[in-house]
């Protein structure tokens, strides 16, 4: 299967995900933009309800920012950065 290309994350997403990776004890920059990615899949598999796919991405990032590991999804990058952080 033939990977599809995506549009890389405009320069002020990069810079509030750097920003929020900064403040983030668990979570780095590549965690928050992997989350953000599958933000954006979900705005497309499952409805807006009347938000921007911007918003709904980065609402993930901060809900993961603030739940950590209590989040219901992206169970997978939650065990990877506390693996990363217990070394």
């Amino acid at each position: 299967m033939a990977r599809k290309f995506r549009k890389p994350l405009s320069a002020s997403t990069t810079r509030t995900l750097r920003a929020k990776a900064k403040k983030s004890k668990l979570f780095n920059f590549a965690d928050l933009k992997a989350i953000y990615r599958r933000g954006q899949g979900a705005f497309l598999g499952g409805g807006s309800r009347r938000v921007s796919m911007a918003a709904w991405s980065m609402g993930r990032v901060n809900k993961m920012i603030a739940r950590g590991r209590s989040s219901t999804f992206d169970k997978d990058i939650v065990r990877r950065a506390i693996k990363r952080k217990r070394r």
